[in-house]
């Protein structure tokens, strides 16, 4: 059940102190048919010093708009119900139903509303828990997301559905060799999924839940199979299968990735794209994102690149 969250917990929360203490809400949107994708972001430390950033992309890495403000000093009463940080102001309406984004900077322009499709999900309802290097709690919800993205000359309506997640407490991201983060809706708004499949200290974490003919229940397994390019080292295509408490099977299969960006997150490097998918055989829209040890990454690159010179060398 979702004891685990008050109405409070749409709210900001009182951090400890420390250098990994941080309170963040993300909003998401992608627009495969616009090979577009959208991340709303904006956090606060434990010393109250609150940042925001936007980003918008489209297929391999290409950075539309990149905007981050940090560092800004923050009222301790100052709360998300009416939350700004410089070009960026984040709305919150009834607890756990909807949100508002806004951002205006030279040409670039977003108004972005959110409306919850499932109940906020914790991961402390999974049978892993969430873990202390994760956050204190995190919630995660699905939900139709409708407004409009002005770049310069190119002003896009959109009606979809997307994801937010608002977690705080301790975020120790040098914890994970490896995660998989994955939001997916289908078109109709009837299937809802939030996943985390994790390594870290020296184990795999499977959280997250799956919302399905009006019921929502926490994932217990993880089947994963992606398949990855040698430029980006991001999908080209995946497969999930997740089983969850209530003994449902869902499968999920990717489209072509119409989005991508790479970055570094918190010690880790990060890509995060999306495409269309079939989720429990309807039409919907998927976002992966994924965290690595930058090591590891490079090593991966630097060896493909290795095998191609050598097969062109026996080519030759």
């Amino acid at each position: 059940g979702h004891e685990m969250l008050t109405a409070a917990d749409d709210r900001r929360h009182t951090l400890a102190p420390g250098p990994l203490a941080r309170e963040s809400l993300i909003f998401l949107l992608f627009l495969p048919e616009e090979n577009l994708g959208m991340i709303a972001y904006t956090w606060v430390d434990g010393e109250g010093a609150a940042s925001s950033m936007i980003t918008v992309f489209g297929e391999d890495d290409e950075r539309l708009v990149h905007h981050v403000t940090s560092g800004v000093a923050m009222d301790p009463q100052a709360d998300f119900t009416d939350w700004q940080v410089g070009p960026m102001r984040v709305q919150h309406g009834e607890p756990h139903k909807d949100a508002r984004v806004t951002f205006t900077q030279d040409d670039v322009a977003l108004d972005y509303h959110f409306e919850a499709i499932n109940e906020a999900f914790s991961y402390h309802d999974n049978a892993d828990g969430c873990p202390g290097f994760l956050a204190d709690d995190r919630l995660e919800q699905c939900g139709r997301v409708r407004g409009t993205l002005t770049i310069g000359e190119r002003r896009i309506e959109f009606d979809t559905t997307g994801h937010r997640d608002h977690s705080w407490g301790t975020r120790d991201w040098t914890a994970f060799h490896h995660y998989k983060w994955v939001n997916v809706q289908s078109d109709a708004g009837d299937v809802a999924v939030n996943f985390m499949h994790g390594l870290a200290m020296d184990a795999e974490w499977e959280l997250g839940y799956v919302h399905r003919d009006g019921e929502q229940s926490p994932v217990v397994s993880i089947e994963h199979h992606v398949e990855r390019d040698d430029e980006f080292y991001a999908y080209t295509s995946a497969r999930f299968v997740l089983t969850d408490e209530k003994g449902r099977v869902t499968e999920i299969e990717t489209g072509r990735r119409t989005s991508l960006i790479v970055w570094p997150a918190g010690g880790l490097v990060s890509r995060d794209a999306a495409s269309r998918c079939t989720v429990a055989g309807k039409p919907g829209l998927i976002h992966i994102e994924e965290g690595w040890v930058p090591e590891f990454v490079r090593h991966r690159l630097e060896s493909a690149a290795t095998r191609k010179t050598d097969q062109a060398a026996i080519g030759e």
